[in-house]
């Protein structure tokens, strides 16, 4: 799907809300999935929603790789010099399970935390649901806020100072 026209701020800050409440709904379901006591369940779950998600989330804003080969080369040149201000690797790529194991390396230690407590009695699955929707959602709430920041730029919008 190509863009024909350039995205008003408006448009992409509802796209933005969309995609937000995508993110919740499915950080709600890696919660879930984080109390099921068979070990990395939940992280091979993970990667298979972030697979299918960023680039979702990639297309709704106009970022996927072929939408972005189809701007002019200023605009693409743009695109990119945003996207690694914003030290992305998601955006305008090829979404892969080795560019989704990178993005949760910078989590490993509560994914590691999350598999231990599951398997403690009582509140270990609660902590493992929280710490489940907490990876999720940061994640692919980083992503929306970067592909937000991006498209303001490729559209022609001043991004926002602010993170």
């Amino acid at each position: 799907m190509s863009v024909t026209k350039p995205f008003t701020e408006a448009e992409l800050a509802q796209i933005k809300k969309d995609c937000q409440r995508k993110v919740r709904r499915i950080a709600w379901v890696s919660a879930g999935a984080a109390i099921v006591p068979v070990p990395l369940f939940d992280v091979v779950f993970d990667v298979g929603v972030l697979i299918k998600v960023v680039p979702e989330i990639n297309q709704r804003f106009g970022l996927e790789p072929e939408q972005i080969a189809q701007m002019s080369d200023e605009t693409r040149i743009q695109v990119w010099k945003r996207r690694a201000e914003r030290g992305s690797e998601l955006i305008g790529m090829v979404v892969t399970r080795e560019l989704i194991r990178r993005s949760l390396q910078g989590m490993g230690t509560r994914i590691v935390a999350k598999q231990v407590t599951k398997f403690i009695p009582l509140g270990g699955q609660i902590v493992a649901a929280t710490l489940g929707y907490w990876i999720m959602r940061k994640l692919a709430m980083s992503h929306v806020d970067d592909c937000y920041e991006v498209a303001l730029t490729a559209n022609g919008h001043s991004p926002k100072a602010k993170r």
